[in-house]
């Protein structure tokens, strides 16, 4: 394991030497080229090391994936998760930031547990962005169902425990951001009727 930890080492100094000693010809696409491979090395060191704050250190020194601005609350037995981003399109999603939405994802909602057992739910996605224009069916639904699942929210995600839909709308007032609702089945048309109405007014 260290072998391997040595090596991500060495690639992302060198990446990093390449950086400092050539300010002069680095341009944007450089330094965001180098902002991936720095994230995709610390998730892979992460990985590798299986870190979970296992020796005691201070609170603020504890190193984690977790966003403290994710939530989730139960009301009237939905289960409302707010994530405060924008879920990547098919064509951008890279193992960091699906990792990234997964673990968030299941870490919020892990107190509800068996909370629909299971039985079939809907799990409904809204999807606010700054633009007009937004191409619904591009976005990468999954790292949300999977973290639903590993919190065992619900059962499976096969098709006997749930189904889904996605719904994009415009805010130009507030940063971008995700809303998913989870609930019974049989509430599915009640509901996103109530979302449309609410949206259109």
């Amino acid at each position: 394991m260290q072998k391997e930890i040595l090596t991500e080492l060495e690639d992302l100094r060198d990446e990093t030497e390449f950086i400092i000693n050539n300010q002069e010809i680095v341009e944007n696409k450089h330094v965001e080229n180098y902002l991936r491979s720095f994230e995709r090395i610390r998730n892979n060191l992460f990985n590798k090391i299986k870190l979970s704050n296992k020796y005691e250190v201070n609170e603020q020194d504890k190193i984690t994936y977790l966003n403290d601005r994710y939530s989730a609350t139960v009301e009237n037995d939905v289960l409302k998760i707010y994530i405060p981003e924008v879920i990547p399109k098919y064509k951008n999603i890279n193992n960091c930031a699906y990792k990234n939405i997964m673990l968030n994802v299941m870490d919020k909602t892990k107190e509800y547990k068996d909370l629909f057992n299971k039985e079939l739910v809907f799990v409904f996605i809204k999807v606010v962005e700054n633009q007009k224009n937004i191409d619904i069916d591009n976005k990468f639904i999954k790292p949300i169902v999977d973290g639903l699942v590993l919190s065992k929210v619900i059962a499976d995600d096969n098709i006997n425990n749930m189904f889904y839909g996605v719904l994009g709308t415009t805010n130009k007032k507030k940063k971008p951001y995700t809303e998913v609702y989870v609930f019974r089945g049989e509430k599915m048309l009640d509901f996103i009727k109530n979302q449309i109405e609410a949206d259109t007014k």
